[in-house]
């Protein structure tokens, strides 16, 4: 025969305290989650992320300075280690946090929290950066060397890359000449060439860099081989 079973008022009583437990420690963990995930400032105070920003062009230097509050403060608050420019991250400090100053209406427009790589938004892929031609490899001292390499994911803000080309003196490697190449789309990637004349008669190393926005970090490249004969 079928036994209904029935639950018992003081046996659920049990239950009661661990399931609120269980909910308060949740609530918690989620807290906590959007609280990291919303501790990411802007990584900048005068450069675009993402086509979003810079902070610099609503908040200048004459306004941002003209603010009372701001006056009798240390330079050291906003500028730490004597950059030139302010750390979002310390706005945070003294204005709400970022939770707060990503809510206000003026940032909600220019989607100052929809940016990647700031205020919790997931970051792009890594960049990366190669030079993947030198033509010749070989050549005759005051010929041109050819050199050409791309950025990847092509999305990203930078404009410019660092060059650098070495000639090793016996064991060590050392600069002979550095520069900039512009970085610009072509046949759908980022490309950016550079050419060297070498003067001596040697093994010669080159590399490209570029400085990651998202991150604040110097991206480089493998070196690549060439000598110049007579």
């Amino acid at each position: 025969m079928y036994r209904e079973t029935t639950h018992h008022p003081r046996r659920m009583r049990r239950f009661y305290p661990v399931a609120v437990l269980l909910i308060l420690l949740a609530a918690i963990a989620l807290s906590a989650s959007l609280a990291t995930s919303n501790a990411n400032a802007l990584p900048t105070f005068d450069k675009a992320v993402g086509g979003v920003g810079p902070c610099i062009t609503c908040h200048t230097m004459a306004t941002v300075h003209a603010v009372t509050s701001h006056i009798p403060l240390v330079c050291a608050n906003c500028h730490p280690t004597g950059t030139a420019m302010p750390l979002p991250s310390k706005c945070a400090a003294c204005h709400g946090g970022t939770s707060v100053i990503i809510a206000k209406t003026t940032h909600v427009a220019t989607k100052c929290n929809t940016t990647p790589g700031c205020h919790g938004v997931p970051a792009p892929e890594q960049p990366t950066i190669a030079i993947d031609t030198v033509t010749p490899t070989t050549v005759k001292l005051k010929k041109t060397v050819a050199l050409s390499g791309g950025v990847t994911p092509i999305d990203t803000a930078a404009q410019n890359v660092g060059w650098v080309v070495q000639l090793k003196k016996g064991s060590k490697w050392v600069q002979v000449k550095a520069g900039t190449a512009t970085l610009g789309f072509l046949g759908g990637a980022m490309r950016f060439a550079f050419t060297y004349k070498p003067t001596k008669v040697g093994n010669y190393r080159a590399n490209a860099s570029f400085f990651n926005l998202i991150g604040g970090s110097k991206i480089t490249s493998k070196w690549m081989l060439f000598k110049a004969v007579k």
